[in-house]
């Protein structure tokens, strides 16, 4: 038998000193192989989505992490424009999500809970937005402007506080009354208006993930009955640049009758207050979403949303050349948008294939306020486009998607996007013909805690497009790879 004795054990400790400096040394000469080594170590063991502290009378307390990453690689970057060179052809972004849950049991069921999280997130590279670029590093944190190469942020996500009633108002249903205030999620619809309420990228990194969404400084108010449901609403958002700050006063209305119609409306001021350009906008936003056959196409839905706004400009740092929304020439006062789409799901068919379309129209001066991601193509409208050159608007779009499910945890999307200006001159061109792009992403649900993307996206510009990118007229290809883990 071999004996452990006091020379052997500090020959294996120099060695495993040795060993730990070559390792340190081959991770710091390449953030690349830093960023990897993390996400492997921390996600190899990730087996659950949520860990239980306790769970009992008195309430509970629970811990999860959220881990998320991606690679995307660029050809032809913003389809061949000249100053696409400072940009990255492959980059990487990471983020990192630890949330603490709890709540405490109070008389008839009803329940104070509260929720806190951080996220670290990281770029290594500058990606098509050119928020930023290759160059001196710039001192500030100014948009498109030139940053290192790493890009690193931590900031509290999550943090907030509520009450919900339990059984405490009895008459109206288990939770029917819910109170809660600070940073917080809020989705309003399908999230054409309100969905995302803090910015990424830039100097904060992960851009594409955009894994932060809170809106901030919020209160807010809901009470479900049956099926109706009511909501009050005060939010400010969070951006990179403080000139972008705005708050959202509101309330929403939502009925929905047997899973065959839902019926909403909602009213929403947004103060854009950041800054020396201020305005405020009374939007009107209703919502329709039904099966007209329901026992003859059950698989037939129709869904549509119209938003109606009223802009009134206070101040601009050039009333002869407005900025904000791109009003033009201020003429237009009130400005509209909104969707209609027809979606049909075959679910006796293998694969169970659905087939959708959607015609979405964004007026010149449409206030896009706080979109948020719902699915591939909504609402950020394309994986190249949608991501990095268009906010919703000045846009009009007809988008065609196909969903397959091969197996339960494999769905596949294709999606065709077809791309008009609503107004050139908004972007200095004459051609309101901007492109076509068609996407292909697979997602793979592998565990509870384990989803995995990959996609390949192309976009052909026409005679607008090419104007846009300075002459560029190359097909513009992506592709991407994503993983989150949860444990």
């Amino acid at each position: 038998m071999f004996a452990w004795n006091g020379r052997a054990i500090k020959l294996v400790i120099r060695q495993q000193a040795r060993l730990k400096m070559k390792i340190n040394s081959f991770l710091n000469q390449n953030p690349w192989r830093r960023i990897f080594f993390i996400t492997i170590s921390l996600t190899a063991s990730s087996a659950s989505a949520e860990y239980s502290v306790y769970q009992g009378e008195y309430g509970f307390l629970s811990g999860r992490m959220q881990v998320q990453m991606a690679a995307l690689g660029e050809i032809n970057e913003r389809s061949g424009d000249p100053g696409a060179d400072k940009l990255s052809n492959i980059y990487w972004e990471h983020t990192f999500e630890p949330e603490i849950r709890g709540g405490l049991n109070l008389g008839e069921g009803s329940q104070l809970y509260s929720d806190f999280s951080m996220i670290y997130s990281a770029m290594l590279g500058h990606d098509p937005s050119g928020i930023t670029f290759r160059g001196h590093p710039h001192s500030s944190r100014d948009d498109y402007a030139p940053y290192p190469d790493f890009k690193e942020w931590m900031m509290a996500e999550q943090m907030h506080i509520g009450w919900k009633s339990g059984k405490l108002f009895e008459a109206l249903g288990q939770d029917a009354i819910d109170f809660s205030a600070g940073s917080q999620d809020y989705k309003l619809g399908t999230g054409l208006l309100l969905a995302n309420g803090t910015d990424d990228g830039g100097f904060r990194g992960s851009y594409w993930i955009g894994s932060r969404t809170v809106f901030v400084n919020t209160l807010i108010a809901r009470i479900n009955f049956k099926s109706l449901k009511f909501e009050g609403f005060y939010l400010e958002n969070n951006p990179r640049n403080p000139e972008n700050r705005k708050r959202y006063t509101g309330m929403n209305m939502e009925y929905n009758y047997k899973d065959v119609v839902n019926v909403g409306f909602s009213y929403i001021n947004d103060d854009h207050y950041g800054g020396s350009l201020t305005a405020v906008t009374d939007a009107y936003d209703f919502r329709l979403d039904f099966k007209p056959l329901p026992h003859e196409l059950p698989g037939l839905s129709i869904s549509t949303e119209y938003v109606y706004q009223l802009n009134n400009k206070l101040t601009d740092v050039d009333p002869n050349n407005p900025t904000l929304y791109w009003y033009g020439d201020m003429g237009e006062k009130s400005i509209s948008g909104g969707f209609g789409q027809i979606e049909y799901r075959f679910s006796e068919t293998p694969w169970q294939p659905t087939l959708s379309y959607r015609y979405a129209y964004m007026q010149r001066g449409f206030d896009f306020m706080n979109f948020g991601f719902k699915t591939w193509g909504t609402w950020f409208q394309g994986e190249i486009n949608g991501e990095f050159i268009f906010d919703n608007t000045d846009l009009i779009t007809n988008t065609t998607r196909l969903v397959l499910s091969p197996t339960e945890s494999v769905t596949v999307n294709l999606i065709y996007l077809n791309y008009q200006l609503d107004d050139p001159a908004v972007w200095s061109v004459s051609s309101s013909d901007y492109g076509n792009e068609v996407d292909l992403v697979a997602d793979w649900a592998v565990s509870d805690a384990v989803d995995i993307a990959a996609g390949i996206e192309t976009f052909i510009p026409n005679k607008g497009g090419k104007q846009v990118f300075g002459g560029g007229n190359e097909m513009w290809i992506q592709t991407m790879v994503y993983a989150s883990f949860k444990f």
